[in-house]
């Protein structure tokens, strides 16, 4: 007797009216996430418990665990979150002012500067992102070599040539640290300077820079441009 030919039937996925399983416990793990940023942003890391992240997002602590394992796992997605829609932000308005490498500089400067005028997460990635564990430590120096690197992006399309003995890296990664130093201070005055006035002191720093590089280039690439 021939066997008889099965189709499997494809399992349906979970939904609950109307939303699947997977897409509700996104959305959860968005409200926390936005919860983390609302209470570390104000009371702080080591001030917000599980129990405050959840009141915030209007969860219970079962769905937080749903999520994340402990509160340095929700402090990680919130820092990857923030880190993420900066960067974003900031590679679109350098790609628009390409190619002069001042107004990359700017364009990247003011894009930083309105992102951290919201003290909730001028807090979250300048300061409580800062000695919690070297996991975390290492996703924040992971960041900062992202911004060098935007940085160092900025420089290439005017040929600019270090003076003999500099090195590019080394000076892109000094220009975020002297920027993160700026929104710091910024940020611990309660933003007492108007957001131009910083954007402007941060932006001579690299201005200096390209100056210096421009004056050591040779006379024929000084005002080389890429296509």
């Amino acid at each position: 007797m021939p066997r008889t030919k099965t189709t499997a039937v494809p399992t349906k996925a979970r939904t609950y009216r109307g939303t699947r399983l997977e897409d509700r416990q996104a959305e959860r793990r968005q409200r926390l996430i936005d919860a983390g940023l609302a209470c570390f942003g104000s009371a702080g890391y080591q001030g917000s418990s599980v129990r405050a992240v959840c009141a915030e997002a209007g969860l219970t602590e079962r769905y937080f665990y749903e999520s994340f394992p402990h509160s340095e796992a929700l402090l990680c997605a919130v820092y990857d979150n923030l880190i993420e829609r900066l960067l974003q932000r900031a590679v679109a308005a350098v790609n628009d002012a390409s190619p002069d490498p001042v107004a990359m500089a700017r364009a990247a400067l003011e894009v930083y500067y309105a992102f951290n005028e919201d003290p909730h997460i001028a807090r979250v990635t300048h300061f409580e992102i800062l000695g919690v564990s070297e996991q975390v430590d290492q996703r924040y120096r992971r960041a900062m070599d992202s911004f060098a690197a935007l940085i160092e992006q900025a420089m290439q399309p005017a040929a600019l040539t270090p003076p003999a003995g500099v090195q590019i890296p080394l000076v892109t990664t000094g220009l975020v640290g002297a920027t993160v130093q700026i929104t710091m201070q910024w940020f611990l005055s309660g933003y007492r300077l108007p957001r131009d006035a910083v954007l402007s002191s941060a932006l001579s720093l690299f201005e200096a820079v390209i100056a210096h590089s421009r004056k050591a280039a040779p006379r024929g690439k000084r005002n080389l441009r890429h296509s």
